[in-house]
């Protein structure tokens, strides 16, 4: 038997395989191959899970030892946020284990599965694109709020003595400067977001995605 012989009785074979198996033979391997996907999404939510405590704890460490009230106040703030976020984190990992458990058909367990991660990824998207406003607003009027409180801030005190330095044009310039950096940071961080976002989930929900088509059809 010659070489392109073999080759096309093997590329035979592997096409015409999938009819001598059963359905539940199928059922098993598309079990298999889902059961794959979605322990990698269980890695990068116990990933994100042990970040987001490491991080909390930077956060509530500079609630109580920074030297401006502002500081302190802020990070006090998000580390209550981030706690609430690491509740939903770890409620989203229970959920996983509850549905890769349950007693039900693949195809059903699958839709479940795949409805669940799409309203978290959809959710999380929204929730952090709403944070980086929030954030600079409230950070904004901290740096304001105690500035006023404490006119000896050295901080402040520059800041005012700059802007009062400038004259129209200068101010207009620094002022659409301050902008650009603001658009600009809020752009990279759409995009930062979307690459997390597809690095961490979105592969590996394609990749289920893929495997409800299979079953499908």
């Amino acid at each position: 038997m010659d070489l392109d012989q073999f080759k096309t009785e093997l590329n035979t074979k592997l096409a015409t395989d999938h009819i001598n198996r059963s359905d539940a033979d199928f059922e098993h391997i598309m079990k298999n191959k889902t059961s794959s996907f979605i322990d990698k999404i269980k890695k990068s939510l116990w990933f994100e899970i042990v970040i987001g405590f490491l991080l909390n704890f930077g956060f509530v460490y500079a609630a109580f030892d920074a030297s401006m009230r502002s500081m302190r106040i802020y990070f006090g703030v998000f580390s209550v946020l981030m706690y609430l976020f690491l509740f939903f984190l770890i409620y989203l990992l229970l959920r996983t284990n509850q549905l890769k458990t349950t007693d039900q058909s693949i195809k059903k367990n699958l839709e479940s599965y795949i409805k669940l991660i799409e309203e978290f990824v959809k959710r999380y998207f929204q929730f952090t694109m709403a944070l980086l406003p929030i954030c600079l607003v409230f950070a904004g009027y901290l740096g304001y709020y105690d500035g006023h409180a404490d006119a000896t801030l050295n901080a402040y005190n520059s800041g005012y003595q700059f802007g009062s330095k400038l004259n129209g044009t200068q101010f207009t310039i620094f002022l659409l400067s301050f902008l650009v950096f603001i658009i600009l940071g809020a752009y990279g961080m759409y995009h930062f977001t979307k690459w997390y976002l597809k690095k961490l989930y979105g592969n590996y929900l394609s990749d289920l995605k893929k495997c409800m088509s299979e079953l499908q059809d």
